[in-house]
């Protein structure tokens, strides 16, 4: 059985075929074609989605509930509490765009990474919304704040990752995404 010559796509089975034969004990087309190494990448990567949903589940009921109920207290502070509804939003996008990411890595086995530059450019924005509510906040008060040059620094670097990130995704706009992942 060992020498059955339809035993293994590349006609030898595996015991018997040496590094430059087929790659050493698996290729990866073998892999990509249902061993139970592929199969357990394949739980691995679904698990991870499942808890990425989940997660993104959770923040989203959770700033909707912290919004609706700071609003509802006796002295709200309505701006604080919008902007952290803002900011869990946001942390819900990049977790759904992660997702989809991963998912659509699953089904094509290509590697999409516009997505990243979008997930980038809202964690940019994200940071330069708790930037700006942490000099709003502390505008008044001088203990314990980050210094005004610290802050607007924090703002320009990010401003540039946004100008970067941007660019790089206009430049990919007529790049063929299916040539990319539907390379089964």
């Amino acid at each position: 059985m060992a020498t059955d010559p339809g035993a293994g796509p590349s006609e030898k089975p595996l015991i018997e075929r040496g590094a430059g034969e087929g790659g050493g004990v698996w290729s990866w087309p073998e892999i990509r074609r249902g061993t139970p190494l592929r199969i357990f990448i394949d739980l691995i990567q679904y698990g991870v989605a499942v808890v990425l949903l989940v997660l993104a589940a959770v923040v989203l009921v959770r700033s909707f509930i912290t919004f609706v109920t700071s609003l509802n207290a006796a002295a709200p502070n309505y701006t604080q509490s919008l902007i952290s509804a803002i900011d869990g939003v946001l942390v819900v996008i990049i977790l759904v765009d992660i997702m989809r990411t991963v998912l659509t890595h699953l089904e094509g086995w290509g590697f999409p990474f516009r997505p990243f530059l979008v997930i980038g450019i809202i964690a940019a924005v994200r940071d330069i919304l708790a930037v700006s509510t942490r000099l709003t906040l502390s505008s008044g008060s001088t203990t314990g704040a980050t210094p005004i040059t610290q802050s607007l620094l924090e703002l320009g670097t990010n401003a540039a990752v946004i100008l970067v990130l941007a660019v790089a995704l206009f430049l990919t706009r007529g790049q063929d995404v299916d040539a990319e992942t539907d390379s089964r």
